[in-house]
């Protein structure tokens, strides 16, 4: 289940791009969270009036942390192709368990380590103009995002297990929607989608990437670590990848190509690792 939500989040980069070509990021965010949370809430309304306060607690931060990570995610889209976008983002799988060490005061083992490397050259490799490694202002914004991506896999994590599953996963929509229009109120003139196209979009986005990503992913992380749904965010940029060169026409330069494979490949490696021990000769 969580892999199929992050499959979804990434073809929600593909329909932000077309969004935005009228609307600011923060009214998007608000639009499409509320429509999925009106949704969602009525098809699961009997088992959504039992939500206690410390559940509802629980979904404003995860709600929080979500909207940032959706904010600097759509600010550095805004200058920065949906491609590199998403593989950056792959460096969540890094994150989590370094977000993790810190949190429980321990250094991380030799795997996370290795894989922090890769993932490292991989975003090097992606950053690459010309002869020189240099940050755009929108991959910067995109890094951002990942790491407060990261964050919410944590703290979905410790929901999850601990609360209703559903209520978290319903109601952490109406307070990313809360906070973006608070921030739209604020930073954005308010301007609503101009053709059919783009409220397609933005009902893509509603439909599939929140009002389905978002409510599975916190009940599928109630049955497995955050460090394997950090692991399963391989799907995010693969689909992600192959939607903007298909309708955005993007282009896959050799450096871009480079660094994804090294990114998928500190996505993989510890799987791969732990399938060959576990296939090795027994004892």
């Amino acid at each position: 289940m969580v892999g199929t939500a992050l499959a979804l989040r990434g073809s929600s980069l593909l329909f932000a791009k077309i969004g935005m070509r009228t609307m600011g990021p923060f009214l998007l965010m608000g639009c499409r969270n509320l429509i999925a949370f009106v949704l969602i809430g009525l098809l699961f309304r009997k088992h959504l009036v039992s939500v206690t306060r410390k559940e509802l607690a629980h979904s404003a931060l995860l709600g929080f942390a979500l909207f940032l990570s959706m904010a600097f995610e759509l600010k550095g889209l805004q200058t920065t192709t949906s491609t590199v976008t998403a593989f950056l983002e792959g460096t969540v799988v890094v994150m989590v368990p370094i977000i993790t060490c810190i949190l429980a005061r321990k250094f991380p083992d030799k795997m996370t380590v290795i894989c922090s490397l890769i993932a490292l050259a991989g975003v090097g490799f992606l950053t690459l103009k010309g002869d020189k490694i240099g940050f755009s202002t929108g991959e910067l914004l995109v890094l951002g995002g990942a790491f407060w991506y990261s964050t919410s896999v944590i703290i979905t994590d410790h929901a999850a297990k601990n609360d209703d599953p559903m209520h978290i996963a319903v109601y952490q929509l109406l307070f990313i929607a809360l906070f973006s229009f608070i921030g739209a109120l604020f930073f954005e003139e308010i301007r609503m989608p101009q053709s059919s196209t783009e409220w397609g979009a933005i009902l893509a986005l509603a439909i599939i990437c929140s009002g389905v990503g978002f409510t599975i992913q916190p009940l599928g992380q109630k049955y497995t670590t955050p460090e394997r749904a950090g692991l399963l965010t391989v799907t995010n940029p693969l689909s992600a990848s192959v939607l903007g060169v298909i309708f955005l026409h993007e282009k896959m330069t050799p450096s871009i190509i480079v660094g994804a494979i090294l990114i998928i490949l500190s996505i993989v490696y510890p799987y791969l690792i732990q399938t060959k021990k576990s296939s090795g000769p027994a004892s």
